[in-house]
């Protein structure tokens, strides 16, 4: 941050001062009082010293710079011509030193305290860290949640966890944005057009929530939507305001990098894999050397998840979703292909654990975001990413029919389901089943049995009688009555695998919905 001797003289604006400048300024980034300062003199610095008989006789330097403590009844207009002309200096009446000195201690700190805000989030800027990075910095410095909206109200980003602390947050959070509530509380006094017109933060009193809040707009000259700091933990200050304010900048100018990277030139690896997913190869060596380029970016085993945005039941924020699955999952990579989201995961396994983990993270996502989301199988090649588009596209369409609710749908859990969509569209589900699994069928027909089921249920779970039993909720000798009858029915002891196979196969096509 610059801080020059225009800003000082601002910080006593309650006092009479004089400021002269040389032609030569230059920022300030430390202060000391004259006499505790070692010699030679330097520019950066501010000497800050009282008037007296001395500081005539100092050795002053070129565009040096002094902050210089008068009486109540001295000339400053005077005392400025016993200055060389290339000095800096500032003149203020105040009657104590100390005070003037404590309030320099805390402005000096502050400024260094912005510098360092400043130069993270020019960090996180100049990568790919995001909104949302920028958002989880920045709580550190403010000490309050903050939350990024949108031009439609929709939140963009937040300190998730501390907003969950309270009720407000909680309902942001489940609402994905404002409610009417809200509407009615940014309405009022036309608080919100205020709001939108200033170009530095505005503090205001939240009678219904019963504390401070500080609000800025991202953008005045454009509704690109507006940030809100929530005094919840501690009050606010002077500093908040400015802090903010860089916060706002750079969360502008990433807006705005967002808009053009995506919507214009592309992630560094967009362009092949749009290009893969729309069959635009060439078995060219410009294509092979572009995809070599990516293939470095894809190791491992990886997992198509595709979201489709259409399904959801209100508009999906698509900034937010992305930034959960970057900041969630290491190594990920996303896009937005046809209006979808498609999130790359890679894992050094090729499988993922059974319980916790990945899935359960990724799962939890799509619930509490109202995703409608597929995962493919796992695959090594980037360059088949469309075929597990497609698997986890068709994840999705398969899930759905079984359960209609956000979720995340395992393609591996509707292979089966797969197979038998896409056979009989051709032929009949009967012209597939096996003689003796059709001879059960209608035996259980005539009868109002389950030897079918029965027998699926028993080839399942590899032939064994407690297992089997376990699973259907019935008794060890119910379950060994049914196998003889089935025995006796078809005359099959199962040994062979293959025809066990068709078996289970015949009754998941013909039977399962």
């Amino acid at each position: 941050m610059y801080i020059g001797l225009e800003n000082i003289r601002e910080l006593f604006f309650d006092s009479p001062s004089l400021l002269k400048e040389s032609n030569h300024t230059s920022c300030l980034t430390d202060w000391i009082r004259m006499k505790d300062a070692p010699v030679p003199y330097v520019t950066s610095i501010l000497y800050v010293c009282e008037y007296d008989e001395d500081l005539r006789n100092l050795d002053f330097i070129p565009n040096m710079h002094i902050l210089c403590i008068a009486k109540k009844h001295d000339d400053l207009e005077k005392l400025t011509e016993e200055v060389p002309s290339s000095v800096n200096i500032l003149f203020l009446k105040h009657e104590n030193q100390n005070v003037v000195s404590r309030n320099l201690l805390r402005y000096f700190d502050a400024q260094c305290g912005i510098g360092l805000f400043a130069d993270t989030l020019l960090e996180i800027l100049s990568s790919e860290g995001g909104v949302q990075t920028m958002v989880d910095r920045a709580y550190g410095a403010l000490g309050n949640p903050i939350f990024v909206f949108d031009a439609g109200f929709n939140l963009v980003a937040a300190n998730w966890e501390e907003a969950k602390k309270t009720n407000t947050g909680m309902e942001l959070i489940k609402n994905r944005g404002f409610s009417d509530r809200e509407f009615k509380m940014v309405n009022e006094r036309g608080m919100h057009k205020n709001v939108q017109k200033s170009e530095v933060p505005i503090m205001a009193y939240n009678h219904e929530l019963g504390y401070d809040q500080l609000l800025c707009a991202i953008d005045t000259q454009k509704d690109i939507g507006h940030i809100v700091v929530s005094a919840v933990n501690r009050p606010l200050n002077s500093v908040d305001g400015q802090l903010l304010h860089i916060l706002k900048k750079c969360i502008d100018q990433q807006l705005k990098k967002d808009e053009f990277v995506r919507n214009v030139k592309g992630f560094n690896y967009e362009y092949i894999l749009k290009d893969l997913l729309d069959g635009k190869i060439s078995t060219g060596k410009p294509f092979l050397d572009r995809l070599n380029s990516v293939s470095s970016k894809f190791l491992g085993n990886m997992y198509c998840l595709v979201i489709e945005t259409a399904r959801s039941s209100c508009i999906l924020n698509t900034y937010h979703i992305r930034s959960l699955f970057d900041s969630r999952f290491p190594n990920t990579k996303t896009l937005m292909y046809k209006g979808n989201i498609i999130v790359i995961l890679s894992m050094s396994v090729s499988r993922f654990p059974p319980e916790g983990g990945i899935l359960e993270d990724a799962a939890e996502i799509c619930e509490n975001n109202d995703l409608y989301a597929g995962l493919s199988n796992c695959f090594q090649n980037i360059a088949q990413i469309a075929e597990y588009y497609k698997q986890a596209l068709r994840a999705v369409e398969l899930g759905v029919c079984a359960v209609n609710k956000p979720s995340l749908f395992i393609y591996e859990d509707y292979y089966l389901e797969h197979i038998k969509s896409i056979f009989i569209q051709k032929e009949s589900p009967e012209t597939f089943c096996h003689p003796k699994m059709k001879f059960l069928s209608d035996y259980d027909k005539k009868r109002n049995s389950e030897l079918a089921y029965t027998l699926y249920m028993y080839l399942v779970h590899e032939r064994n009688i407690a297992t089997t039993a376990a699973a259907m909720h019935m008794h060890r000798n119910s379950l060994v009555y049914r196998i003889k009858r089935i025995n006796t029915l078809i005359g099959d002891n199962f040994e062979s695998s293959r025809e066990r196979l068709y078996l289970i196969l015949s009754y998941e096509i013909n039977h399962k919905p």
